[in-house]
């Protein structure tokens, strides 16, 4: 009879401890992502947003009917996201994603950003800061070695700063990079005439 109590205790303290639930945790970056769960070859359904965080047993058993599932975030502007899962709801399940920007939205920002630092630049030249423009147009020349406008500005501020030669360089190169860059063709011609030198494009 004692015996019989005590595994009914054993019982009942097994019963009263805490059963812990195993979770599915997403994070994105950035956040905001929707996130939606495909199974089946079902319709794509939206199970919320990052971040997030569910019992994975409750969407595995609402959801997903196969062996497997895949998750898939979306963001405007950015490349998906799609992740192929096994069917459990034995363990946790934490996903971090960083979502790709779309390449087209990308190309925008970049052009953005360059229009920006060329306009800082101008600034400079205007503010007859001709050497912090100079070095500033460096760096971009680096970035963007195929642009016209930038060997263009190089030129102006060292027109500007009455470094004559070095002014004919660039607006020579940036001719030679761009042969439709009028502004600059003009300039090379009238440096050159000034200066005494046959046209040529170095």
């Amino acid at each position: 009879m004692k015996m019989i109590h005590k595994v009914f205790l054993l019982f009942c303290l097994i019963c009263s401890l805490p059963t812990w639930a195993s979770k599915l945790v997403i994070k994105s970056q950035p956040e905001g992502a929707e996130i939606f769960l495909l199974a089946n070859g079902q319709r794509p359904v939206r199970i919320g947003a990052t971040p997030y965080e569910a019992n994975l047993s409750e969407v595995v058993n609402t959801y997903v009917k196969g062996s497997s599932f895949l998750l898939e975030l979306k963001k405007p502007g950015h490349n998906p996201y799609r992740l192929l899962l096994a069917k459990t709801a034995d363990v946790d399940i934490e996903l971090t994603a960083n979502l790709e920007l779309d390449k087209a939205i990308s190309n925008i920002k970049e052009h953005d950003l360059l229009m920006n630092k060329l306009f800082d630049v101008q600034k400079m030249v205007r503010g007859r800061n001709f050497r912090d423009a100079i070095l500033k147009l460096d760096e971009l020349e680096k970035q963007h070695p195929n642009l016209s406008i930038i060997p263009e500005l190089k030129a102006t501020a060292y027109y500007m700063s009455k470094e004559v030669e070095q002014a004919l360089s660039y607006y020579r190169k940036a001719f030679s990079l761009n042969p439709d860059n009028a502004d600059a063709y003009r300039m090379k011609l009238y440096l050159e005439k000034k200066m005494g030198i046959d046209s040529e494009v170095k």
